[in-house]
């Protein structure tokens, strides 16, 4: 049994990486948070007729926390897009 949590499972690249978590035979508990539409994203996945399941967290109520407990793996995607004219240094230095 393994718990996989994503953080920014939301966004560009956490939402495909859920999808591919949630076909996997090796999850068997898929945790998603992000600061919005994490419950969203969850609901959609739990269509996918795989033996994981499926729960999505939002900030309120300490879904980080409920999201990371007892995870065996935490893979955060999360970060700030970037905007013309920003350097790789600029968007590091936001996302961190």
């Amino acid at each position: 049994m393994v718990k996989a949590t994503v953080i920014g499972a939301a966004g560009g690249i956490g939402q495909p990486l859920s999808l591919l978590l949630k076909q996997s035979s090796l999850v068997t508990d898929l945790a998603l948070y992000d600061v919005v539409n994490a419950p969203g994203v969850a609901a959609d996945l739990s269509h996918i007729n795989t033996p994981s399941i499926v729960t999505g967290y939002l900030p309120a109520d300490g879904g980080l926390g409920k999201a990371l407990k007892g995870a065996d793996i935490v893979v955060i995607p999360a970060g700030v897009p970037r905007k013309p004219g920003m350097t790789r240094d600029d968007l590091f230095n936001v996302s961190t």
